[in-house]
């Protein structure tokens, strides 16, 4: 009975969809006893979980590809020996309660100075390193 009736539901709801009327749908679950009113609330918080999850994954990724290139440009600062690149990194170590131990910039590994940077404002660094004089 289940089965049948999802698959009645899901052959009527593609031929509604591509007719363009959505209160055909309406209808049809109506004349199965269920309540569009609730359907609709369960559709709607559906829809913004599903929203909130996919913005937070999208915003995951962005701070992860901005990590990394914050990273990056410090690496190479640190390679090229870019000086005030370098100066604010020190200031990050110096400031850093975590206690790195690393005076020496040039042992810093990737990941010492992604930890170094994850609760800072990547945006403001980046912006900072790609505009060098303002370091």
């Amino acid at each position: 009975m289940k089965n049948e009736l999802i698959n009645k539901m899901d052959d009527y709801m593609i031929s509604a969809l591509k007719s363009g009327d959505s209160s055909a749908i309406d209808s049809f679950l109506e004349s199965y006893g269920y309540d569009i009113e609730v359907v609709n609330n369960i559709a709607d918080k559906s829809f913004k979980q599903i929203t909130f999850s996919l913005k937070g994954q999208l915003n995951s990724q962005k701070d992860e590809i901005l990590l990394e290139k914050v990273t990056k440009y410090f690496q190479d600062a640190i390679n090229k020996n870019i000086e005030k690149p370098i100066s604010y990194l020190r200031n990050l170590v110096d400031s850093n309660q975590l206690a790195f131990g690393h005076r020496n910039l040039e042992k810093l590994t990737s990941d010492d100075i992604k930890e170094l940077i994850k609760d800072h404002n990547l945006l403001d660094i980046l912006e900072k390193l790609e505009n060098d004089e303002k370091f």
